[in-house]
């Protein structure tokens, strides 16, 4: 996985997660509970999940 941070604020956690052998969405959800229990002064609704590249705008 690949954390990116937003000027706004939003930590944005991103990769690729295999469909035939992971349950993409359950991989993700541990992957942010993961990251908030690592980082807990992070507040957890600026953490985001994407599966696949997250690619900043020109303004980030």
């Amino acid at each position: 996985m690949e954390v990116s941070h937003t000027q706004d604020g939003f930590w944005v956690l991103s990769g690729y997660v295999d469909q035939e052998y992971d349950d993409a969405q359950a991989t993700m959800k541990r992957a942010k509970e993961q990251f908030i229990k690592a980082n807990p002064l992070i507040d957890s609704a600026k953490v985001v999940v994407v599966n696949g590249e997250f690619e900043h705008g020109k303004d980030d």
